[in-house]
Formats: structure tokens, C-alpha cells, sequence
């Protein structure tokens, strides 16, 4: 789980009062506003991790359902072995299939990124302009590359880039990539969202 949860980086950034902000790119924007309708959705992922000691790269499949109502449920492996279910109220995650459920408060640095990421929280434009320069390093018909480098000099130690994969007009996040400064990458790869409706309350039990 901590390799996936390494880009929890980006919101342990404290707001700085930088002088000069980094605009949003319009695709990002777009994105950034369109999650506010998305409604409740279930994507799949895959999750490919490279590291200098790793002769070749790791991959593993996964999945998330994140509900309008800030909900979300994770599950990395297949079977499902890491979870982890927030229910409004209370973060648990199930780090393997062999341990016991723990109960986590949500700032917790293993879960932090996806307590923003998928519950709404904390999305703000003035942490991201603040903390990141942004710009657009690669815009084709099916994709635009957001590269998102951190200002502060400390963090480029171990966070040297986050790479946000974005469909044109902001439809979709395609690809996550995050980049550290030893030179291993954590890449995310989304597939398309699967609108959800109906009774989804056991998604949020641990089981």
C-alpha cells in the first residue's frame, strides 16, 4: 500500500504564499470542475511501479468506487488483497489479506492521498498553484499531459514531478504518474467510470 499511497506527497505540502502561481491549465480546471457531477462511479485501475533496484516493473490491477457523497471504497490486487473504506465517518483499511482490519484517522500519511483524491477533500486551486508550478508539457487528440513540479526545495528531494493524463475538455483523468527523486516511478493507469445507482451500502462494510 505505501507505494501506492507515495503520492500522499503532494498534500503533505504545507500552503506557501508564493509570489507568482501557477495558473491552472484549462484541461485540468475542467476537470477539476467537472468532478463536482460526476455522481457515484466505480473505476478500474492498473498500477506499475518501477524502482532502481527493480530489474523489471510491477504491476497490479485495481479498483475504486468513490460515491457523490465523499464514500469511497479501494482495492488493490485480484483478488482484492489491500483495502481500504471510508464511510463518512471512519477510515479502515485492510493492508493485506492475511491482516486484521485497523481503523486510521484520516490524515494518516498511508491514506492521505486518497482521502483528497476520492472523497473531494481539500481540492482547492490555491494548494495546487501555491505548492506546484503547472504547465502542459504534451497535448494530443486523445490526451493532455499536465506536469505538475513542486516549488519547495526540501520536497524535490523526494518528490521531483507529478504527471496528470487528462481526456481534452476535461472529461476524464486518464493517467497519474508520479515521479521521485530517486528516480522510481509510481504510474496509474484509469479506465473508464461506471456510473452507479441502487443500494451500494455494503461496498462500505469490512469485509
Amino acid at each position: 500500500m505505501s507505494a501506492l499511497l507515495v503520492a500522499a506527497s503532494w498534500h503533505a505540502l504545507p500552503l506557501l504564499a508564493a509570489s507568482d502561481p501557477s495558473p491552472i491549465p484549462p484541461v485540468m480546471q475542467q476537470w477539476m470542475d467537472a468532478q463536482k457531477a460526476v455522481g457515484s462511479i466505480k473505476v478500474p485501475f492498473q498500477q506499475t511501479r518501477t524502482t532502481p533496484a527493480l530489474k523489471d516493473p510491477v504491476s497490479t490491477t485495481g479498483c475504486f468506487w468513490r460515491m457523490a457523497d465523499g464514500r469511497f471504497r479501494l482495492e488493490l490486487g485480484s483478488p482484492a488483497a489491500t483495502i481500504l473504506v471510508f464511510d463518512k465517518e471512519t477510515v479502515r483499511m485492510k493492508e493485506s489479506a492475511d491482516t486484521p482490519w485497523q481503523t486510521l484517522k484520516p490524515d494518516d500519511s498511508r491514506v492521505r492521498m486518497w482521502m483528497k483524491f476520492l472523497s473531494g477533500r481539500e481540492m482547492d486551486t490555491a494548494s495546487l498553484t501555491s505548492n506546484f508550478s503547472l504547465k502542459v508539457t504534451q497535448q494530443e487528440k486523445e490526451f493532455v499531459t499536465v506536469a505538475m513540479v513542486p516549488r519547495p526545495l526540501l520536497i524535490k528531494k523526494y518528490l521531483r514531478q507529478l504527471d496528470m493524463q487528462i481526456q481534452p475538455g476535461g472529461g476524464r483523468l486518464l493517467g497519474f504518474r508520479v515521479v521521485q527523486g530517486d528516480g522510481s516511478t509510481l504510474l496509474l493507469h484509469f479506465g473508464p467510470p461506471e456510473k452507479l445507482s441502487g443500494d451500494l451500502s455494503q461496498l462500505f462494510q469490512s469485509q
